[in-house]
């Protein structure tokens, strides 16, 4: 029996229906079954600031440096000092480094180098610790090699002690005048009269001192007349010191010179009362020997520049004052 034609309209629109969800179906369902888990939201932000709560923490401290085993050990602590005052000022601190300071350890002392003068090699000296020379003005001598100091000139430096008879004189005015007779008869012993005699006071830092200066107008009239200064600075060993105990606190400076290369005795007091005492570090148990050398024992040759050339021992003392 035929079916009329309404009902096979309407199964017809029921089919295709069916259809058309069918697809909707199979067209979705590979879409959710392929797709990733739900990932979780992150986690709230901290309350408050958060530039502060969220910096991270800080690094944690270096490790000291292992200590030096040769490292001197640290001073003991005295357990009866007392505690350190809080309120306290604190420690000025130390002056600059003067220029031109330099540091005599075998002497005990320091001092400045006059402007225009270097410090010379003092193993040779018999007397004294420090040897200046004055700079040559030329660069050069013609055959290239390095200008040589004037040999009328040059300044000794160092301790007033008993290698010099006027260590003995416990009198610094005294001290002075016999230092600067002495070594004039050992730099300039040619016959002459000593004229221009003076004397002036020194103060090195509060160290009283005396200068003693003189010329010598030489018996040779082709000689230039010869000059020298001597200045003393500081205090006598004290009376009945014991022999080894005795550390005399007292320097010296002889500044010879001629009328070619005179004295500049302004200059000569500057570098006396720059003349400051010093104590140098304790030796290092752990540096190496210092090399073999001169000493400054007396009786070896002096290597410092003298007016003229002479052999002491042929030559006839120096006249005294007439």
């Amino acid at each position: 029996m035929l079916e009329p034609e309404h009902r096979k309209g309407l199964t017809k629109s029921l089919a295709i229906a069916a259809l058309t969800g069918a697809s909707v179906v199979v067209l979705s369902l590979p879409s959710v079954a392929n797709a990733d888990p739900t990932t979780p939201p992150p986690p709230p932000p901290p309350s408050g600031n958060t530039f502060l709560n969220g910096s991270p923490p800080p690094e944690a401290p270096a490790p000291p440096p292992p200590a030096d085993p040769n490292a001197p050990p640290p001073p003991p602590v005295d357990p009866n000092a007392p505690p350190p005052d809080p309120n306290a000022p604190a420690p000025a601190p130390a002056p600059p480094p003067e220029p031109g300071r330099v540091n005599n350890a075998a002497g005990g002392f320091s001092y400045v180098v006059p402007a225009g003068w270097k410090v010379a090699d003092a193993t040779q000296l018999s007397y004294g610790q420090a040897l200046l020379n004055k700079i040559p003005a030329e660069a050069a001598q013609p055959n290239g090699q390095p200008a040589q100091p004037p040999s009328d000139t040059s300044v000794l430096l160092g301790r007033l002690d008993l290698k010099l008879f006027a260590g003995a004189e416990t009198d610094n005015t005294k001290a002075a005048q016999r230092l600067a007779s002495d070594m004039g008869e050992f730099f300039m012993p040619f016959p002459g009269t000593r004229v221009n005699q003076q004397t002036v006071p020194l103060n090195a830092g509060g160290m009283d001192g005396v200068a003693s200066y003189y010329e010598v107008k030489f018996t040779d009239a082709n000689k230039p007349v010869g000059q020298i200064w001597a200045g003393v600075v500081g205090a006598p060993t004290a009376p009945g010191t014991p022999r080894g105990q005795r550390a005399p606190e007292r320097w010296f400076v002889v500044w010879l010179g001629t009328a070619n290369n005179p004295v500049p005795k302004d200059e000569a007091v500057t570098l006396a009362q720059s003349i400051r005492p010093y104590t140098p570090p304790p030796p290092d148990p752990n540096a190496p020997p210092p090399p073999a050398g001169g000493t400054n024992a007396p009786g070896q040759n002096p290597n410092v520049g003298v007016p003229v050339p002479v052999d002491p021992n042929s030559a006839p003392g120096m006249l005294p004052p007439a």
